[in-house]
C-alpha cells in the first residue's frame, strides 16, 4: 500500500501515496486561469515548469473558506505529467506502510476517492489521484490550455 501523506481539510482527512509526491511548495497566491469554473484553479511554476493546480476542496465537494496567507500546493508526478493540489493552509502528516498493514481498507468509493482506512476511529479517505489527473487534463484540454 505504501506510505501516505495525510491532509486535513475542514475536519475530514484524506491520504495520497507519498511515492507520487515530488514536493510541497508554499505560495502566496495561485495565478488564476481565466474562464475556469471547475476545480482547476490556476497554474504555478516549479523549477521553470508550468504546473496546473487543482483546488482539492472543490474537487471533493468541500465548502471553501477564504483563507488568508500562504497556500500549500502538493505537487505530484506520474510519468511526465505534473499536477499541483492546492490544500490551502491545511496540515499534513504521514502514515507509514507498517502502520497501514494493520488497517483494513473499506472499499467505500466516490468520484475522487478509492477507499477508506480507519485508524482509531479517524476515517481517512484515500485520494484517487489518477481520476483527479485525468479530469484536470480533460478540463484543460477542453479550454485549449
Amino acid at each position: 500500500m505504501g506510505d501516505k501523506l495525510v491532509i486535513e481539510l475542514n475536519g475530514g482527512r484524506y491520504a495520497l501515496d507519498t511515492a507520487l509526491v515530488t514536493g510541497i511548495v508554499e505560495v502566496e497566491r495561485i495565478p488564476f486561469l481565466p474562464g475556469q469554473t471547475s476545480f482547476v484553479g490556476g497554474i504555478i511554476s516549479l523549477r521553470g515548469e508550468p504546473v496546473a493546480v487543482i483546488t482539492l476542496k472543490k474537487a471533493l465537494g468541500i465548502s471553501e473558506s477564504t483563507e488568508a496567507g500562504p497556500k500549500k500546493v502538493i505537487v505530484i508526478k506520474e510519468k511526465n505529467k505534473l499536477l499541483g493540489i492546492d490544500i490551502g493552509g491545511s496540515n499534513v502528516s504521514f502514515l507509514w506502510e507498517e502502520e497501514l498493514k494493520k488497517m483494513p481498507v473499506n472499499s467505500e468509493q466516490d468520484r475522487y476517492t478509492d477507499g477508506v482506512i480507519d485508524p482509531e476511529g479517524k476515517k481517512i479517505k484515500l485520494i484517487n489521484w489518477a481520476a483527479l489527473m485525468v479530469e484536470a487534463a480533460r478540463i484543460l484540454s477542453a479550454n485549449g490550455i
